[in-house]
């Protein structure tokens, strides 16, 4: 990728997060959603203290000049303080933080190694050298690839803790109950990104073995096995990290269900609580956040995948 490319993607970036950003502000505004009357209601704030506070956080000026007060904090890295706890964003996010990001990079290491072993066994359906067994667990792996990216992370992860009831409630309060806990989550996670990785691992593997280079070597009996089975990964690597880059993206801002699900603390059942209750400058803050990992992860994967195979430079070129 050249200097041009890759500074045009960064101002593209940087686009994409304003306007996620924007939307969001006018979204949550526009709303029916009133956090001063919810903090009246639960007598967490007199009248007068809301009508303080409506006035510090601006709720009383025009759309357009809260949307600039918002902007010029954002500049200043300034991300304001929760309407219910008074506590700075930032710190909120980054304790929340502490909960999401073993979760999150689990799951990614899991959904590669699982979408790389099951998308190379799928693609074995149609080789001409495997034999009638091989075809069939190929056939049946590829089925199952096709059931865990059409299936909600939702409907599996109730399945996985449904499964796994009886396992934790025989097992003491400890450090392997805490691993438990925290391998349900990743597995939900991983499967839902490992079987859209291994889609993509699958289409390409299996478009390798149709390639001259890949017949040629099998032909001159090219050897050991994983050295003919790495010589067709490398030409499918790009696209798989691609698919990896988005999926790490997913991660983040995709554990709201999970961690929701199995009641685990995170930045995702956080952005859902926010919503819920209106506080608005974690909502933004928050969303902010999501977009800004979806297009670091994003260009970090194309910046690698153009790397390793030359086409995707010339056509970004």
């Amino acid at each position: 990728m050249s200097l041009r490319t890759f500074l045009r993607r960064i101002l593209g970036s940087l686009a994409t997060i304003g306007l996620v950003t924007t939307l969001v502000f006018f979204a949550i505004r526009l709303s029916h959603i009133d956090p001063l009357a919810a903090l009246l209601g639960q007598g967490l704030a007199s009248q007068a203290q809301a009508a303080e506070m409506r006035a510090a956080l601006g709720l009383d000026r025009p759309l357009l000049q809260q949307y600039a007060l918002f902007l010029s904090g954002l500049v200043r890295g300034d991300l304001g303080r929760s309407l219910f706890d008074g506590q700075p964003v930032a710190r909120a996010i980054a304790q929340s933080m502490r909960f999401t990001a073993p979760l999150a990079l689990s799951a990614w290491l899991l959904a590669i190694a699982l979408g790389l072993t099951l998308g190379s066994l799928a693609s074995r359906a149609s080789a001409w050298e495997a034999g009638r067994p091989v075809r069939w667990l190929a056939r049946l792996t590829g089925a199952l690839l096709v059931l865990g990216t059409s299936t909600p992370v939702a409907w599996s992860g109730l399945l996985i803790l449904w499964a796994a009831v009886p396992l934790l409630t025989g097992l003491h309060p400890g450090p392997v109950r805490d691993v438990a806990q925290l391998a349900l989550p990743v597995l939900t996670l991983g499967i839902a990104s490992g079987c859209s990785l291994g889609r993509v691992a699958e289409a390409g593997l299996a478009r390798a073995r149709r390639e001259p280079f890949f017949i040629a070597a099998r032909a001159r009996g090219v050897g050991p096995l994983w050295r003919l089975e790495w010589s067709a990964l490398r030409t499918t690597l790009a696209p798989v990290i691609s698919m990896a880059g988005v999926e790490a993206a997913f991660l983040l801002g995709g554990t709201m269900v999970t961690e929701t699900l199995f009641a685990r603390p995170g930045v995702g059942r956080l952005l859902v609580e926010s919503i819920l209750r209106g506080d608005f400058p974690l909502v933004q803050a928050i969303v902010a956040l999501m977009a800004a990992g979806y297009a670091l992860f994003n260009l970090l994967a194309d910046v690698l995948a153009s790397s390793l195979d030359p086409r995707l430079r010339e056509e970004a070129e």
